[in-house]
């Protein structure tokens, strides 16, 4: 009979809420007080980011509500997106761009495929400029979906890049190309006001009794991983400009560009060539081809050492130096350089900076498995289980860690348990201990029934059918079990599952059994080498999964001989 709709508009800084009225059902309403607050989300602090919301009432069914809102950018570099896709479905929409003729506008079309999206371009000579005017219909809403790429890639969108503007008193520049973008940024950093010799105090504290140049390199960038927390602040200038490095230093938290910055001083102290870098993350669709703020959404630090490029991005707290995470990983990098400026990208790595070993050396204890194990985590894998390790409480962590490697499986013990590399994230995560698995053997007359694979990676990967977005892994995965079972005397393998092999183009699963003297090996590889599975795809990934898990519900008979 009745329901409200959430209704918001964002301004900053640069922008401002000039005129807004409401009219419900027809007649103009002034009960309605919209609130106007600083917006945050999570983690994410949007310093000089605000909100105007309210909830718009409809009383009844076939009830119209009408919002009508002023806003004014007062600087164009920061109109740059204008997205035709609303929170709810669109019957009709309609979006003019009027160019006033000293104005030098270009505006890119980006993702009209298959919506039902028409253009017309007229003069006004009265006013004596271009009006583009966009005519929509049926435009389905906005929807929210994880692991989703960026909604740059996905919905319908106007690109608007602000060239100059040829005013009477001369020319004002805004992005007519990366030289005028990067010049922007560069002055931006110029009024920085970092201080050397705080920063040089602390570079030598970190690196007091380390040697090795690349030794310090990795001690900053840990220190400044372990010791700043990551809280980001986004949109207006503090979406652009850092923080002061020593002001970073002294709250111990930061967002990427003085998380960046605070990397960058630290280690241009200590002598080495280090620089800020911007960049887009993967969640963007452009590069930096196309000049405009939209364009970037991250900043990094980059060492040049040797004539050899690293990137540094601290906001990953808990990767190791010279490896990348997958969101960073193939994007184009503004570096800074004096008064000019390099593009370079960030180095792709392959699946196998990801590795993920288990092996399992075991024998039969009665209805038990028993034996030895090693797991050992490598690159963005190794990332996420120490970000765990560091969010639990110290004197729940164990009992955490037990969790884990048990998978939740009381009857799963493990003694004896060693772990190198929690501390370090330059070395791989190690961790070993004796297990004694009970009840993992089934005894039936003479035969024992027994499952060699524990965790069965992938098994709940399924993806729903309705899905409407492609789907975007978290990073790519090369997940490899080893588990050598030695068969007990007087018995010999009865039956063994017979082996399975799945090769797509961006993916690959294998698992077979294969007797070896008196030791049954079992292997398993699961490799993710594209990180985009299409929609296309679907189908055939549900498929397969369906294959994975059909092999995995396999077991093994010993028969006494």
């Amino acid at each position: 009979m009745r329901t409200e709709i959430p209704w918001s508009e964002f301004y900053d800084d640069q922008s401002s809420i000039d005129d807004l009225k409401i009219y419900l059902n027809g007649s103009r309403d002034k009960t309605i007080q919209p609130k106007n607050e600083y917006y945050s989300s999570g983690d994410i602090f949007l310093t000089d980011e605000k909100i105007c919301y309210f909830s718009l009432p409809f009383i009844k069914k076939g009830t119209s509500d009408e919002v009508q809102l002023e806003k004014t950018t007062l600087d164009p570099r920061y109109f740059s997106i204008i997205y035709f896709t609303e929170d709810q479905s669109v019957r009709q929409k309609t979006v003019e761009i009027v160019v006033p003729k000293w104005m030098h506008v270009d505006i890119k079309e980006m993702n009209f495929a298959g919506y039902a999206i028409q253009k017309t371009h007229t003069y006004d000579t009265h006013k004596d400029a271009d009006v583009y005017v966009y005519t929509m219909s049926d435009l389905p809403g906005w929807n929210e979906e994880s692991n989703s790429p960026g909604p740059t890639y996905i919905y319908p969108h106007l690109l608007v890049l602000s060239k100059y503007a040829d005013l009477k008193n001369g020319r004002l520049q805004y992005f007519n190309d990366v030289k005028d973008q990067y010049a922007w940024y560069r002055s931006l950093v110029l009024r920085i006001g970092n201080d050397p010799a705080v920063m040089k105090a602390k570079a030598q504290e970190i690196t007091k009794g380390i040697t090795g140049d690349l030794d310090k390199v990795k001690a900053v960038y840990q220190w400044v991983q372990e010791n700043i927390r990551y809280i980001a602040f986004e949109n207006g200038i503090a979406g652009f400009c850092p923080d002061k490095a020593q002001s970073v230093l002294a709250k111990r938290y930061g967002d990427c560009k003085g998380m960046a910055n605070l990397t960058k001083n630290l280690l241009a102290a200590l002598g080495f060539d280090a620089r800020l870098c911007w960049i887009g993350t993967d969640h963007i669709a452009y590069d930096y081809s196309t000049p405009s703020l939209a364009v970037d959404n991250h900043m990094i630090c980059a060492l040049n050492y040797h004539d050899k490029i690293y990137f540094l991005d601290a906001t990953e707290s808990y990767i190791g130096f010279g490896q990348y995470a997958q969101r960073i990983q193939g994007r184009q990098v503004l570096i800074e350089n004096g008064d000019n400026f390099l593009l370079q990208r960030v180095p792709v790595t392959g699946y196998e900076q990801n590795e993920i070993t288990h092996q399992y050396d075991l024998h039969i204890d009665g209805s038990a498995l028993a034996g030895k194990v090693h797991h050992c985590w490598k690159g963005e894998n190794k990332e996420d289980v120490i970000f765990a390790a560091n969010s639990i409480h110290k004197n729940k962590l164990e009992e955490a860690m037990q969790n884990f490697l048990s998978r939740g499986n009381a009857n799963y013990r493990m003694t004896d348990v060693l772990q190198q590399g929690l501390d370090n994230r330059n070395e791989d995560l190690n961790i070993r201990y004796n297990l004694v698995y009970a009840d993992a053997a089934t005894a039936f007359d003479k035969d024992i029934y027994v499952d060699m694979d524990f965790r069965k990676e992938f098994s709940g990967a399924d993806i729903d059918s309705s899905r409407q977005h492609d789907f975007l892994f978290e990073c790519k995965q090369d997940v490899n079990t080893e588990c050598n079972l030695t068969i007990p005397a007087g018995y010999k393998v009865q039956d063994m599952p017979p082996a399975l092999t799945i090769q797509r183009s961006g993916y690959s699963f294998y698992l077979a059994y294969q007797i070896q003297g008196n030791v049954l090996k079992y292997r398993k590889t699961l490799i993710i080498k594209d990180v985009h599975l299409s929609k296309s795809a679907f189908r055939q990934w549900n498929a397969d999964i369906a294959a994975l898990k059909k092999a995995y519900q396999q077991q093994v008979t010993l028969t006494q001989k």
